[in-house]
């Protein structure tokens, strides 16, 4: 009886454990950097790296809607499972090798997503004739230290989540210098000199970072580097001593960043307020700026009614225009919602 219950415990163990697999796909040989033949001729072979293995094959939507799958081999949709998403992006190429690393398939990267069983994991299509699930999917290495560039990026995260700014500041660096066009070390190299208010480095790394931007995986990671490169192009448009000529320009580029932000997350409150900022606080703009500030604080509260900075900006526009009927509402709105605001304060004095 007990030897019963042994047995229906560890079976129970067996079926329920693959359940709980969160994590990505972990490949049996600790070097995942390989050669790879575009044919059994090829003698030198080509650098890669194995980013994960297929898991299923079918036929891709867009020829399932056409009619066109009858008329060809139906394996034109691949599901890969990856090692990991590094360097990965939509449109990314991508290879398909057999056991004897032989390229059997080419694709092209359509969709990223993060599945809670099998982790990271990629949708491509392509012609898949040669291949079978199970098959190795590899990205060609164009610069050999890529791989060792993002290892050095992952010790980075690691020292910095461990409080070590100086440890994770010294495996950025090393990441860069294995592969200057990745642009994640990059970006978190300059989270760090913004954070730390070294505002000339910060924005030199996110520079260099958004030139690659596309490369980057997570549009929460595109986000946060457009939003911080807009935030510091405002510091140095209001905040620090700048000639004039800089100053218009910084703003210029504030505003084209708050705007490339905005199209990946159009309800951002703070880039939303910030993009009202540089509208309303010209610098040499012949623009009708005002009318595009008043648009933009009107959509903050509307998407925080409570926002008590939008509110006191509404305010001043309208004193601007000599509207003190709205001057005075918003004013009001500004106070009631921060009542540590000096300025609506005066402004309802004003009026009063």
């Amino acid at each position: 009886m007990i030897t019963c219950i042994k047995r229906m415990l560890i079976i129970g163990f067996i079926i329920i454990l693959p359940l709980n697999l969160s994590a990505n796909l972990k490949y049996e040989n600790d070097n995942l950097r390989i050669k790879i033949y575009f044919s059994y001729n090829d003698k030198n072979g080509t650098d890669a790296v194995v980013k994960g293995k297929i898991i299923s094959l079918s036929i891709s939507e867009d020829l399932s809607q056409t009619g066109l799958a009858d008329t060809i081999d139906g394996k034109t949709k691949a599901t890969v499972r990856l090692i990991d998403k590094e360097g990965l992006h939509s449109a990314s190429v991508l290879y398909v090798i057999n056991s004897n690393n032989i390229v059997v398939s080419k694709f092209q990267v359509r969709h990223l997503f993060n599945n809670k069983t099998f982790g990271d994991m990629l949708v491509g299509y392509g012609s898949f004739k040669l291949s079978t699930e199970g098959y190795r999917v590899v990205q060609v290495v164009t610069n050999y230290n890529s791989g060792d560039s993002f290892i050095y990026k992952a010790r980075g995260d690691y020292y910095y989540r461990m409080g070590d700014q100086g440890r994770a500041i010294s495996e950025y660096k090393k990441s860069i210098e294995l592969d200057v066009n990745n642009p994640a070390p990059r970006l978190s190299l300059g989270l760090i000199y913004y954070k730390n208010e070294i505002y000339n480095y910060a924005y030199a790394e996110l520079l260099a970072a958004y030139k690659n931007i596309m490369t980057l995986y997570d549009n929460e990671d595109k986000f946060i580097l457009l939003k911080s490169l807009a935030e510091i192009q405002a510091i140095e448009a209001y905040k620090n001593v700048n000639n004039f000529e800089n100053r218009i320009k910084y703003r210029k580029e504030g505003i084209k960043f708050c705007k490339e932000a905005l199209r990946i997350n159009e309800k951002s409150v703070d880039v939303n307020y910030l993009l009202g900022e540089f509208y309303m606080r010209k610098i040499d703009s012949a623009t009708d700026d005002d009318k595009l500030a008043r648009e933009i604080f009107s959509k903050v509260i509307e998407l925080n009614p409570l926002h008590s900075g939008a509110n006191l900006r509404l305010s001043e526009l309208y004193i601007r225009h000599n509207n003190s009927e709205k001057a005075l509402y918003y004013a009001k709105k500004a106070l009631e919602y921060d009542r540590t605001n000096q300025r609506a304060l005066e402004i309802i004095k004003s009026y009063e």
